[in-house]
């Protein structure tokens, strides 16, 4: 065999790992979106990704029988991971999967006889190894463009892709005018009132952090009625409820509660967090389903009821947690895509 034989077979070895390596399906796959089309059914995109309807009905805070919207944004569960739905036990999870107990409970860490949420998302046993792999940023990815973000309303299907925050870290007048809009009061047809600067480029932050993710906005402006009080902060356009599909709840509200000068409400049961812009910190949880009174949530109460969506109906942030004084407004800083302090 000829030198150049051997430089050719090196470089077709060369290749064909490469090659391997790059179509080697990834075990801890990101979660990835569906659009629903016209005519589908959860248990027709279920099948097409080759994930249980109860998880992926779970993971977007549906029932298994929810009739779905033309254009409806849905988060899939990536390969190993899947989200517990009502009536959910850690035994019937792990005899699903042909998995022991013990083995379902040590990798999500937690107890073997401990209740589970509805909602709670889970990782199967063996490929939580290439999950640990992953450091935050590995995670959840790079923002394509830092101080953009895809903002997606559930509630009338629009869909922008906002500059949030221009180079200096400075929110444009043209981005409050269009979040104006976005984030009205559903059944109006007029823009609301434009949102605060500083809530403006504390979506940016936390966009960039999640890799750029498209940001559901549940609910924004809103008028004082019902459960919305006057000192509401959504009535001052100084809050936002929202989700971002692929994020584990949990773990977006840990993310914003790190934030200062900010009130951060987990509605684990409507499946969104509250974030609003304020002086004195604010913590909360609340377990009402959508047009109940608030129900806050007590160490030791059980986590209840399947989460639902319904953004003229949301309970409102309690109050007493507010100092009633305007908000901080942080100056943009010499770096415009520095965090905001933590």
């Amino acid at each position: 065999m000829t030198y150049t034989d051997k430089r050719a077979g090196r470089w077709l070895t060369w290749a064909l790992l490469t090659a391997h390596v790059c179509w080697a399906p990834d075990l801890a796959a990101a979660e990835q979106e569906h659009q629903v089309g016209k005519g589908q059914t959860l248990s027709g995109i279920a099948d097409r990704y080759g994930v249980s309807v109860s998880s992926l009905a779970a993971a977007n805070g549906l029932a298994r029988d929810s009739t779905l919207r033309e254009g409806q944004l849905l988060v899939v569960p990536a390969r190993g991971v899947l989200y517990v739905s009502s009536g959910d036990t850690l035994a019937a999870i792990a005899r699903r999967h042909d998995v022991t107990i013990e083995e379902l409970a040590r990798t999500n860490r937690v107890p073997a006889a401990g209740p589970l949420r509805i909602g709670q998302r889970l990782l199967l046993p063996g490929f939580e190894a290439a999950a640990k792999q992953q450091s935050s940023e590995q995670r959840w990815g790079r923002p394509k463009r830092r101080g953009n973000a895809v903002l997606y309303r559930d509630a009338t299907h629009e869909r922008r892709n906002v500059a949030l925050v221009d180079r200096r870290g400075r929110v444009p007048p043209d981005t409050l005018r269009v979040l104006a809009r976005l984030m009205r009061p559903r059944a109006d047809r007029r823009r609301g009132k434009e949102p605060h600067p500083r809530l403006v480029r504390l979506l940016a932050q936390v966009s960039d952090h999640f890799g750029g993710r498209p940001v559901h906005v549940i609910s924004g402006y809103r008028r004082p009625g019902g459960y919305t009080k006057d000192s509401s902060r959504h009535v001052a356009g100084q809050a936002i409820d929202f989700r971002i599909p692929g994020v584990p709840l949990e773990v977006l509200r840990d993310y914003c509660s790190k934030l200062r000068h900010v009130g951060v409400g987990y509605y684990p049961n409507s499946h969104f967090v509250h974030l609003d812009v304020r002086q004195k910190d604010a913590r909360w949880t609340d377990r009402s389903r959508p047009g109940e009174a608030p129900q806050f949530v007590r160490p030791g109460d059980p986590p209840v009821v399947d989460p639902v969506v319904d953004e003229e109906n949301v309970a409102d942030e309690p109050p007493a947690e507010d100092d009633g004084k305007p908000p901080i407004d942080d100056a943009p800083s010499d770096d415009p895509f520095a965090a905001s302090p933590l």
